[in-house]
């Protein structure tokens, strides 16, 4: 059997380590220093994230293009902070979800938007933005199960993705086309957007989710609540709009082989945005990660 460690140092103070052991035919560790302990009882008594004070911090933009977990992340960023997140869509009223607010002002920590235009930004005064990066395939496959399965948690059925004969339906190779959108969206939010922008890289946030979400507060000029922080990790809720687990009606090889090589192209030009608006040794182009989920696909 081969043994492999990798380990992770968070935090400077020496004083608790946490460690988080998987073994199979490989160990992973995780150290984290100088955290507070919680329980599921600490908690579960947390207060409810709440409105901030007007004019607290700027008007900030939680922008992403659609499919990319946007309501995940803003579940977890009002958890891990404690404050409300707003939407520009009105999609939840204020009494829906205690994460979840209707209001697009100054009131919530950051507010979803999807949108990529000089216009659109600047009718809700966006002075900053969290931009949430996920692979294009993956993006573009959620949304079209939003879209074509009715709902956030389900599928879409086979005949929108197949045809009898095992091809692609239109419908599918129209949607793929979309990948030149989703260049425009980063390029408008990274390269045109006169605020600054922090990236939230979907599968940092997934897999190595305390140092992402960590960064992104320290983007909003909070200081990080360590005890809020460690629960929405350790003691995470279930996500409100999680895809179900049951097994998609067509695999993800299947639908994404004749589209792989645009995406692969469409990310070049990401990571050449990434390098020229902030550096080869800045931590957002070290954090680079839009691998897609699924292995092995050429």
């Amino acid at each position: 059997m081969k043994l492999i460690i990798r380990g992770e140092w968070l935090g400077n103070a020496n004083t608790l380590l946490l460690f988080s052991l998987i073994c199979t035919t490989c160990i992973s560790v995780t150290l984290t220093q100088g955290q507070p302990k919680v329980n599921e009882k600490i908690c579960k008594e947390l207060p409810a994230p709440k409105f901030l004070l007007p004019k607290q911090l700027p008007l900030t933009a939680l922008a992403s293009f659609q499919g990319s977990g946007n309501t995940w992340v803003r579940q977890i960023l009002a958890g891990a902070t404690g404050y409300k997140t707003g939407d520009i869509y009105l999609s939840y009223g204020d009494d829906e979800y205690p994460e979840f607010s209707s209001a697009h002002n100054d009131s919530v920590l950051a507010i979803k938007t999807h949108t990529f235009s000089a216009s659109s930004s600047d009718d809700f005064q966006f002075r900053r933005a969290l931009v949430i990066a996920r692979h294009p395939l993956d993006a573009l496959y959620s949304e079209f199960n939003r879209v074509y399965g009715g709902n956030k948690t389900g599928y879409a059925e086979k005949l929108h993705l197949v045809n009898t004969d095992g091809s692609l339906t239109w419908k599918w190779d129209t949607w793929m086309t979309h990948i030149t959108s989703w260049i425009d969206f980063y390029k408008y939010w990274i390269k045109v957007f006169p605020g600054k922008a922090y990236i939230i890289y979907y599968n940092n946030l997934k897999h190595r989710t305390f140092s992402e979400l960590e960064g992104a507060i320290r983007f909003l000029g909070l200081e990080p609540d360590y005890v809020r922080l460690n629960c929405t990790i350790e003691f995470p809720k279930p996500a409100y709009f999680k895809r179900t687990n049951t097994p998609p009606p067509v695999d993800k090889k299947t639908l994404f082989r004749f589209s792989i090589s645009k995406a692969d192209k469409a990310i070049g030009i990401f990571k050449q945005l990434i390098f020229s608006e902030f550096g080869a040794e800045s931590e957002t182009y070290k954090r680079f990660n839009l691998d897609i989920s699924v292995k092995d696909l050429l």
